[in-house]
């Protein structure tokens, strides 16, 4: 019952991702990686990406540097969360170690320069997607620097952010934040459904 419910769904991603042509659609590394790591609902014995051209996308498309995002343009959160998901991604799968190594190599190197980036430049819901993201990166135990002090700040606007708008809240009224909760863990995904635009 639960594949037949999911299946639409599967069908819907499937074809927004064979849209995706040049100049059609501006692809997201966060973006695909969060839906790389969506499992086959059978799973089999060993779990399976739902969407394996999700996972070619990411492999296809880091940058010389090891980063993933914007290859025109750099910003240090832009950079830091797609590499970090895209990272996330192929070790949730165990593959392209080497991809992986170069990604957490540009994270190692790059991380002071979220300090150095304009607060007014960090896209919203940054401070609450960035550290579910590093906590996911941490359960799979990825070679991350989690106590970088460039971090210490973003921790803090998460924890300013969080407490002004009660869990229960979000439960029932459509606020700023539902636009970053992916990976943030007991959430009633159910009530929150009801939220979503139509």
């Amino acid at each position: 019952a639960e594949e037949a419910e999911l299946q639409p769904l599967i069908d819907q991603v499937r074809a927004m991702l064979r849209s995706m042509n040049d100049g059609d659609t501006s692809a997201s590394a966060y973006d695909t990686a969060w839906v790389a790591m969506v499992p086959k609902p059978d799973g089999g014995g060993g779990a399976q990406p739902q969407f394996p051209a999700t996972v070619r996308w990411i492999v296809d498309h880091q940058l010389p540097d090891g980063s993933w995002g914007d290859s025109a343009l750099f910003s240090a959160y832009d950079r830091m969360i797609n590499t970090l998901a895209c990272v996330v991604a192929l070790t949730k799968w165990s593959l392209e170690p080497a991809k992986c190594e170069a990604g957490l190599s540009f994270l190692h190197e790059n991380m002071w320069r979220l300090a150095e980036e304009e607060q007014e430049s960090m896209p919203i819901g940054f401070e609450i997607a960035f550290p579910s993201l590093i906590q996911t990166a941490r359960n799979l135990g990825v070679d991350f620097p989690y106590g970088h002090p460039a971090l210490q700040s973003i921790y803090s606007n998460r924890e300013v952010k969080l407490k002004r708008i009660p869990r229960d809240m979000m439960h029932r009224v459509p606020t700023s934040i539902l636009h970053s909760l992916e990976g943030m863990p007991d959430l009633d995904w159910a009530r929150l459904l009801n939220l979503q635009s139509r």
